[in-house]
């Protein structure tokens, strides 16, 4: 079966995927009224309105110390910008101006004009390799080959260039979003790649140039993967399957979203977690099997309503939050106007409290819809395996982080792109005089176990590597089957 859809898109990443939400535009006073942006361009106007917009949002500028840092860097590409008067050059300014952050969920929509592509992608299932997934049908024969060197250089080169233009948790995560960007000329440009063709070396000593193309009219050839059930990914947000006679249950968990969350989705996670319980209970199934592999984020609720099946939820270690108050705070989650804490005091803009000292906020809050298991005799008593991938990002990270540190199962596959302790929850925003999207994130989440925090990425208790996809089994499905059958 085919896993990989080859999308000939400008790549808004995960953060900026919902188009339809609202990107409210910002604006300042005192920014409009500078001299620096009176007499600046498009570009270096919005460069300002950006620089500001991170300073007061982002809970790492809540140091003085980094907003320092943040204005002098913002000067010098203000310079820059005054020589290069382009969208393509601005917008990945600005992500690399905030690259250092290690943040997935802070983004920049490349939007790159040009309608040519390298049609091409690049899969990189280790930190510095990659190999050629899908590409236009003339060079199929490339297909399954691992890639050494690009226009002459090792593919290393490539990686540090591509990573200083894109904010991630860690490689991996930049790993995942350089495979898309390298679609796009544009972005070839802006790592230095000049020219109308790339030229790939292979480890077998095989030679390639793959020229820019029109996107329209492409045929793509892809690899297939050999997926043995019931581990084919299905484009389903979530799904469940009892196998009765190796005593297995597989849920399939994909994305953090449900009818609660998305009302154009069909079911309730929480009706059929509960479901999934109640059959593993009454055919006495030893073994729970959660795949995340693919699970990009979402709603972190849902994680909430299966950890409450796994474990004592009233104990259960929790994560750190920490949350900057701004205005751009305010206009996407207007209930935080009315935020109390413990000690009586309320937030002001740029100030950094503790989510978890709240004690009430405004009229406007409703409690979670999701349902919570606090009935201990329904907490699951058996194996619990946790499949993590290279997509397993945001709330799906957040998931096995929390069963990592409440010691809750066991976690195969390959460490993902998600960094334990984290910035999250994305305020979208729109520069206005360039038309450009961006998120900020807004809150700090540290796991439960401290000590930990400065780790970058979570590796699982057994590493497979999943995203090799000339092997013909799933390997985390064949581990199960041979360590935790009946």
């Amino acid at each position: 079966m085919k896993r990989f859809i080859f999308t000939v898109t400008c790549i808004f990443l995960a953060a900026l995927a919902g188009l339809a939400q609202e990107f409210p535009a910002v604006s300042y006073e005192d920014i409009e009224a500078s001299k620096g942006y009176v007499n600046g361009n498009v570009c270096q106007k919005d460069l300002l309105l950006y620089s500001r917009t991170m300073e007061i949002s982002h809970p790492y500028y809540a140091d003085r110390k980094h907003v320092k840092e943040l204005r002098k860097d913002t000067r010098k590409l203000y310079k820059e910008l005054a020589e290069k008067d382009d969208l393509n050059a601005f917008r990945c300014g600005l992500q690399a101006l905030t690259s250092h952050l290690n943040d997935g969920h802070s983004q920049v929509a490349s939007g790159f004009s040009t309608n040519l592509i390298y049609p091409m992608y690049l899969m990189f299932d280790m930190k510095d390799s990659a190999y050629m997934l899908a590409v236009e049908d003339d060079f199929k024969e490339t297909l399954g080959k691992r890639v050494i060197m690009v226009n002459g250089k090792p593919i290393s080169d490539l990686i540090a260039r591509g990573h200083k233009l894109i904010s991630g948790d860690n490689e991996i995560y930049k790993n995942s979003q350089l495979s898309k960007q390298l679609q796009m000329k544009g972005f070839w440009e802006m790592c230095g790649y000049n020219g109308d063709a790339i030229d790939l070396a292979f480890d077998d000593g095989t030679l390639v140039t793959i020229p820019a193309t029109p996107m329209q009219g492409i045929k793509i050839e892809q690899m297939d993967m050999m997926f043995n059930s019931p581990t084919a990914l299905r484009q389903v947000p979530f799904f469940y399957e009892v196998l009765d006679s190796l005593g297995i249950c597989y849920l399939q968990f994909n994305m953090c979203a449900d009818k609660v969350t998305h009302p154009q989705l069909g079911e309730r996670f929480d009706d059929v977690v509960e479901k999934m319980m109640v059959e593993m209970a009454d055919k006495s199934i030893p073994t729970l099997v959660v795949d995340v592999r693919n699970n990009g984020g979402g709603n972190s609720a849902l994680c909430d309503v299966l950890l409450s099946y796994l474990t004592d939820y009233d104990s259960m270690k929790n994560v750190g939050c920490k949350v900057r108050m701004s205005e751009l705070l305010l206009k996407h989650q207007p209930n935080l106007s009315g935020v109390v804490l413990n000690d009586g005091t309320t937030p002001e803009n740029g100030e950094v409290f503790d989510f978890w000292q709240v004690r009430r906020v405004g009229a406007m809050e409703s409690e979670s819809t999701h349902r919570i298991n606090h009935d201990s005799d329904k907490i699951y008593k058996g194996n619990v395996i946790f499949i993590s991938g290279r997509g397993s990002y945001s709330s799906a990270g957040l998931l096995l982080t929390l069963a990592r540190d409440n010691n809750i199962g066991t976690i195969i596959g390959e460490t993902s792109g998600h960094r334990p302790s984290h910035y999250g929850d994305v305020l979208r925003f729109n520069l206005t005089n360039t038309d450009t999207k961006a998120t900020v994130s807004c809150r700090h989440f540290t796991r439960p176990n401290e000590n930990l925090n400065n780790e970058i990425e979570l590796v699982p208790d057994v590493v497979l590597n999943l995203s090799d996809y000339t092997m013909e089994k799933d390997p985390a499905w064949e581990w199960i089957i041979k360590n935790h059958t009946l």
